[in-house]
């Protein structure tokens, strides 16, 4: 492919084996963990896991990361980029484990019928396909209006949350792999030192393979094991997937997927600003019609999993990743998943060397942000970068109670007491007694829109844009009005409360404009 002087944009960039890497155990790890739950939860026989969801999940990872390239490449003619970075891509984490634990899981305990549930997930895929669809053509209006620090605050609040603190937490239950290899890797990022033919990742996930074999952190039966799996496993489309028993029960859970939908297209919207603050300038609605049509595909190939753009472009444009590197990911996707080499894969290399790169990511990503945008706005910014953090604090504590359950429940029936432990209702009360205070809640939901809006309101005001500060407010009383944020599920007057305090924010905001107009109360005000 040539641009207009008759350059072209090459296959093959420095930088693309480490962008690869990164990107592909970004998602791919969440396979094997989502595998193991549908098998062992939901009773999924493998031949079906492995057979029409693994398969399906391979090849519409392939079609997403494919466009990818396809898309990087045509803007790098475009515009004349020839080092153009295409956007990373892959599982939507957040997304995959919501759609298991919290609609197919439900699905599965309440009808016994574990293909209902998939049908359900398959719904779920295309009512967010649909929503990410409309909000391609009505988005970009909207961003217009929102300060450039509001979405990259948020986005480095969910690199800090997401991809920096929740990875150590994970990749340290194992420190003796961990700690060496990110500091082998981050070294040699931050350092500028290059090896000969080997980039930092293969250097920093070779030393924490070699630590983990020799230590004894891996066992070689889950390798034998993992060969069991062996197969060709073909995806086929199928419109007849959708039933309406299945329509009927995913309509129940409409308001928590365009919840999730919603925060998903503010991550991929992240995700293209990201990559247009390193001069790699993306349509935002070309992009997102791309992403719909993927998982739209995805949904009838039979993945009940969200693809989405992943944060992270400025790690690999740093690491001189260029145009291809998504379709070296998708092919290797695409061949893991259709062969059942999927496991053998993960069970050689620990999960803690490769977590690395995830978060050598989310490092990049958070100092962007604020490379990006004015000091007067690092304040603001701040505040953004906490608040999604509130989102990982109160998932971890959920997760604990659920894990303290099943503990508690196991002890009382190994001593032969049968009690329904797992419906014991763990309130906001309780947590505030041991220590989480009740605030914790209400800022975990909805967290990265939260973030947008508080830090909008105050690069307005930095800005003595009144009016600005005064609509951010109305927009935030009409999200907490409908349960976009500071709510559990998305309904009318979900949180009345501060859809209130909002209201009332917006006209003290709004009447700073004729406050302000008397040059001695202005003076006043500035301190002047």
């Amino acid at each position: 492919m040539k641009n207009v002087s008759g350059n072209k944009i090459p296959w093959s960039a420095p930088g693309d084996l480490d962008a690869a890497i990164g990107v592909f155990f970004d998602g791919f790890s969440k396979i094997i963990i989502g595998a193991t739950i549908m098998m062992g939860v939901m009773k999924m026989p493998s031949e079906f896991v492995f057979g029409r969801i693994v398969a399906a999940i391979g090849l519409s990872a392939f079609v997403l990361l494919a466009w990818n390239t396809i898309m990087a490449r045509r803007v790098g003619i475009r515009t004349n980029n020839l080092t153009i970075t295409a956007l990373p891509g892959g599982i939507a984490a957040g997304t995959f484990f919501v759609w298991i634990n919290a609609i197919m899981i439900p699905v599965y305990l309440s009808t016994g019928d574990y293909v209902l549930a998939w049908k359900v997930g398959l719904l779920a895929n295309v009512f967010h396909s649909i929503f990410t669809f409309i909000s391609a053509f009505v988005m970009d209006r909207l961003l217009e209006f929102i300060p450039s620090p509001a979405i990259f605050s948020g986005l480095a609040g969910g690199s800090l949350a997401w991809l920096v603190m929740a990875t150590l937490g994970d990749g340290f239950a194992t420190p003796i792999i961990i700690i060496p290899s990110l500091f082998v890797l981050l070294t040699m990022y931050f350092a500028k030192i290059q090896l000969k033919k080997l980039s930092p990742a293969v250097v920093g996930i070779g030393v924490g393979t070699i630590i983990a074999w020799i230590s004894g952190a891996m066992d070689p039966g889950s390798v034998t094991q993992s060969f069991k799996t062996l197969g060709i496993y073909i995806a086929i489309p199928s419109f007849g997937l959708f039933s309406g028993e299945a329509l009927s029960i995913a309509i129940q859970y409409l308001p928590l997927i365009l919840a999730f939908a919603f925060a998903d297209v503010i991550g991929a919207i992240q995700a293209i600003e990201q990559a247009a603050a390193g001069n790699d300038n993306y349509d935002r609605r070309i992009a997102l019609i791309g992403l719909a049509c993927s998982n739209f595909i995805g949904a009838l190939l039979g993945n009940p999993f969200v693809m989405a753009y992943y944060w992270g472009h400025p790690a690999w444009k740093k690491a001189k990743a260029g145009s291809s590197y998504p379709l070296y990911v998708g092919v290797l996707y695409l061949v893991l998943c259709a062969t059942g080499l999927v496991a053998i894969a993960t069970s050689v290399l620990p999960a803690a060397a490769t977590m690395t790169l995830i978060i050598y990511a989310g490092l990049t990503s958070t100092a962007q942000a604020f490379e990006v945008n004015e000091r007067k706005y690092y304040p603001a910014m701040a505040l953004g970068v906490a608040i999604p953090i509130f989102e990982l604090i109160y998932g971890k504590v959920n997760s604990g109670i659920d894990g303290a359950k099943l503990a508690i429940g196991e002890a009382l029936s190994t001593g032969g007491i049968d009690f329904p432990v797992k419906d014991i209702l763990v309130t906001p009360d309780h947590l505030a007694s041991a220590g989480l205070a009740k605030g914790f809640l209400p800022l975990s939901q909805g967290s990265m829109l939260i973030a947008i809006i508080y830090v909008a309101t105050l690069a307005f005001v930095i800005d003595r844009k009144w009016t600005g500060a005064a609509i951010s407010f109305i927009v935030a009383s009409a999200c907490s009005f409908i349960g976009l944020i500071h709510s559990s599920s998305v309904m009318i007057n979900a949180a009345p409360t501060y859809s209130l305090i909002y209201l009332i924010l917006a006209g003290a905001f709004y009447a700073m404009n004729f406050i302000v107009k008397d040059r001695n109360l202005e003076g006043t005000i500035q301190g002047e």
